[in-house]
């Protein structure tokens, strides 16, 4: 009897928390997609106009929203930055922070920096929007429980809002259940059932709102074997490249921390100007990665424009994710990794014209191998871009790229602490 409350409890809170998170992650998204399609659709095309009295409001814009940003984490220090290290946190017990405060941040403060055109990301941000969902559930639920106790541990409650975070952002319930599963260790044994059933609610909430569609539409053939040499040898330069890509975000990181520490957030005024000039004359690198990432599904892009594009948006996503500015780095780091992919399909394609490669595949196997090595976390990031693509076809070949960039990006890392 007492086994059958347990999991009736379980799933009760897998449930509520999901539906919970679900609705928070919707109204992210749809804050969001204001911000990003008022920045794509009316900012840059009135800043490339050449309209001076334009870009001075917009100036005089950008300072007042980078004051409110700054003033808002100094209010509410947790919300700073991506998002993830903060959740993990949560669930370990390390820290303790306001649940609703730091909801109210994020659902506010990233979305004006994404308004902004800073190369920050939606996933981090919906991450820690959904565990504090989670802790919200939590202690909303203990007020009800203080004569009869819940047996679940809050961390539960956390890990479960993560993964239903990732799950409702992106209509993906697989990739958030492996997400929090990887992502949250010394949590899995306990919380299997209710993250999956909190992923599967959230992403519910979201298909019902917003529907399902693919964002990058790619099958790569499965029983095309000539891929899978090419994919393996894709992964361990991925795996490379992810770890470079980690370590200096977080050289970025603790340089440019210290520097707005000093100048009491002056720091994020310039970089909220800079990111206005880049929107005028780099627009393909500003935001998440959407315009970046309508380029390269292009066919045919030279070489020259692709390493440009790879350059600049390596170069402002660590300034943008380095600087503590609450959004998320994952997607930033996903069109690097396709940009690195299309490069590398490209590539291919000259050198063996009669293989029949497709430069598309390697996009969506370089922003699955990239992801891969920079989070540690290969079944999500295999399940992420099926997700993405909305064929669960393209798992063999990714798992493939995911594997090789997880052991060379776990070589690296011996090679690095011996």
């Amino acid at each position: 009897m007492k086994q059958k409350k347990y999991i009736i409890s379980r799933i009760s809170a897998g449930l509520i928390t999901g539906i919970f998170s679900g609705l928070a992650i919707c109204l992210f998204r749809f804050i969001m997609n204001f911000c990003d399609n008022t920045l794509n659709h009316k900012v840059i095309p009135s800043l490339q106009s050449g309209s001076i009295l334009f870009a001075a409001a917009w100036g005089a814009g950008l300072l007042l929203m980078s004051r409110f940003v700054y003033r808002s984490i100094c209010l509410e220090p947790n919300a700073e930055g991506g998002g993830i290290p903060h959740s993990v946190a949560e669930a370990r017990g390390t820290t303790d922070a306001r649940w609703w405060s730091v909801l109210l941040v994020k659902l506010t403060s990233s979305p004006l920096c994404i308004l902004a055109g800073f190369s920050l990301g939606k996933t981090g941000t919906a991450v820690e929007i959904g565990t504090m969902s989670g802790k919200g559930v939590c202690r909303f639920l203990q007020s009800f429980r203080r004569r009869h106790p819940s047996r679940l541990k809050p961390a539960e409650y956390y890990c479960t809002g993560a993964g239903a975070g990732l799950s409702a952002l992106f209509c993906a319930p697989v990739s958030g259940l492996f997400f929090s599963l990887e992502k949250f260790p010394g949590q899995h044994a306990l919380s299997v059932l209710t993250i999956s059933i909190g992923s599967v609610s959230a992403f519910l909430v979201s298909h019902l709102i917003y529907g399902t569609s693919p964002i990058v539409e790619a099958v790569i053939p499965l029983q095309q074997y000539s891929y899978y040499p090419a994919l393996a040898l894709m992964g361990v330069l991925l795996g490379v490249t992810g770890k470079y890509y980690a370590l200096s975000l977080n050289q970025f990181t603790k340089l440019l921390s210290k520097y707005n520490k000093r100048c009491h957030g002056l720091l994020w005024s310039a970089l909220f100007l800079l990111a206005g000039a880049l929107c005028c004359f780099f627009p393909a690198i500003a935001g998440s990665g959407n315009n970046m990432l309508a380029i390269l599904k292009t066919p045919a892009t030279a070489y020259t424009t692709l390493l440009l594009l790879l350059f600049g948006k390596y170069l402002f996503s660590m300034i943008s994710s380095g600087s503590g500015l609450p959004g998320g780095t994952i997607f930033p780091l996903l069109t690097v990794g396709a940009c690195i992919g299309q490069l590398y399909g490209t590539a291919l394609c000259a050198l063996f014209p009669g293989m029949g490669f497709s430069p598309i595949c390697f996009l969506l196997a370089g922003m699955s191998g990239f992801f891969t090595s920079v989070i540690s976390a290969p079944l999500t990031g295999a399940f992420l871009m099926c997700e993405f693509s909305c064929c669960y076809g393209n798992y063999l070949p990714l798992c493939t790229v995911c594997l090789f960039s997880h052991l060379t990006a776990q070589f690296i890392n011996r090679k690095t602490s011996a």
